[in-house]
């Protein structure tokens, strides 16, 4: 027996403007509210990138990974891909690339 798909179930994650300190308890309490089903984080409004933002969300894809979920970051802003070169973590660690 399967569980119905929900529009819900689908539905992007937006991620928030400011990914600072005070945005990562949140980001955290949503992601593992999510776990265990499809993971897609969009990420087109966020102007700022930090550390501990960057380490939630590189923690997210392997703990997804680990459970063969699909983690999908969809449309990183430019700010966002700066605050990864700027961390020093490569684009493809958060973001796939769609084969063109």
């Amino acid at each position: 027996m399967t569980e119905p798909d929900t529009p819900a179930d689908d539905a992007p994650l937006d991620l928030p403007e400011r990914m600072d300190f005070a945005a990562c308890e949140t980001l955290a309490a949503s992601l593992d509210d999510r776990r265990g089903a499809r993971l897609r984080l969009h990420a087109g409004k966020v102007g700022f990138l930090g550390a501990l933002a960057a380490e939630i969300l590189l923690r997210a894809r392997q703990e997804w990974q680990a459970d063969g979920t699909a983690f999908d970051l969809i449309d990183p802003s430019p700010d966002f891909l700066k605050g990864l070169a700027l961390l020093g973590i490569p684009r493809n660690a958060l973001v796939q690339e769609d084969p063109a």
